[in-house]
């Protein structure tokens, strides 16, 4: 799940926004004029329906997995963002 939130919605509501959030569900927190200012990504397990996410760190080591076979590029992501960022 991925939810847009204005960031003074997340100063006043931050506590309820991660009881929201699962493991590695994200909220994006938008600005004035709804330009993205920052992602909040959930960290912990919260039960839902009886089962309690635990396997974190497989879920994430999965990602990275299918990120890699994906990628096409000839440079890797770091210094493909230290370009964009100059």
């Amino acid at each position: 799940m991925t939810i847009r939130v204005p960031i003074e919605t997340a100063e006043r509501d931050l506590r309820s926004l991660l009881e929201e959030l699962g493991l590695g569900e994200t909220a994006t927190l938008v600005g004035s004029g709804g330009k993205p200012e920052a992602l909040l990504i959930s960290l912990r397990s919260i039960e839902r329906a009886g089962e309690v996410e635990s396997d974190w760190e497989d879920r994430w080591d999965e990602l990275a997995r299918k990120v890699d076979r994906a990628w096409r590029s000839n440079k890797g992501a770091v210094e493909t963002l230290t370009e964009m960022r100059r």
